[in-house]
């Protein structure tokens, strides 16, 4: 388990609750407007707001000299430039605390991406599965399962309390389903200590990198272009709009 995949038995608590009364649509937007909520109590607890509230008042005298200033343009310079200046320095006291507000919202992306992103698909579909380099010494069992194709296999997804298994010699890398929707199993990386893998890795002395399945998305609005219709515009939708309700509401500068 990754670093930012240690909550995800907590978010995965509520959504298994969530969903006895709940759609995995509602339920999403319910997780974006929750990171937007999270975000802004983040910022709003980082950040200087006594300090950034003076600016900004300070900011908009200075806006209101400008509009009603009737003089040379050389006397008009210096106001244009310490109204910038105030810009920049509202900027400066904002930048760092926005960035680390974030942070807590990887955690829980790292698991919606997870719990949201592929379906299983229906027993009887055939999938495409792919290797990079294309590998020669796999096996599946059982064999009628898969198809051989040019790039990889045509694989037919098991019925329920069936399952099909990938082996390389005597070492079994991947028995489907799995209890995870992923689509990619690879070498183990650096970054894989802070987000995992939940269904493991290709073992290093093996000659390819990454196993590919191509899953099928969940698709959770009917209408739009296919990127519309994923996980991400519904929550990072949503995530924004909560964002900036709640900055509104909550008088956040």
């Amino acid at each position: 388990m990754g670093l930012f995949d240690l909550p995800a038995p907590l978010f995965a608590a509520v959504d298994h609750v969530l969903g006895l009364v709940l759609p995995s649509f509602l339920r999403l937007g319910l997780w974006g407007i929750f990171a937007g909520w999270l975000t802004m109590m983040a910022y709003r607890k980082l950040s200087n707001q006594e300090e950034i509230g003076k600016l900004k008042a300070e900011q908009k005298i200075q806006q209101q000299k400008i509009v009603g200033f009737d003089g040379e343009f050389n006397g008009l310079l210096p106001l244009i430039r310490h109204t910038l200046s105030l810009g920049f320095r509202q900027l400066g006291l904002a930048i760092g605390p926005a960035l680390l507000a974030t942070i807590p919202v990887l955690f829980l992306v790292a698991w919606v991406a997870g719990q949201f992103g592929y379906e299983t698909p229906a027993p009887g579909n055939v999938l495409n599965v792919t290797t990079t380099p294309i590998a020669a010494d796999i096996d599946w069992q059982p064999v009628s399962a898969v198809k051989p194709e040019e790039d990889g296999w045509q694989l037919t997804w098991p019925d329920p309390g069936d399952t099909v298994s990938l082996r390389s010699g005597d070492q079994e890398l991947l028995t489907l389903p799995t209890e995870r929707n992923v689509p990619v199993i690879h070498k183990k990386q650096w970054w894989n200590c802070l987000f995992a893998n939940p269904i493991g890795y290709v073992p290093e002395h093996l000659p390819i990198d990454q196993l590919h399945i191509a899953l099928p998305e969940q698709k959770f609005m009917k209408f739009g272009p296919g990127w519309m219709q994923g996980w991400m515009f519904t929550f990072f939708l949503c995530f924004l709009l909560a964002s900036i309700a709640f900055k509104l509401l909550l008088k956040i500068d």
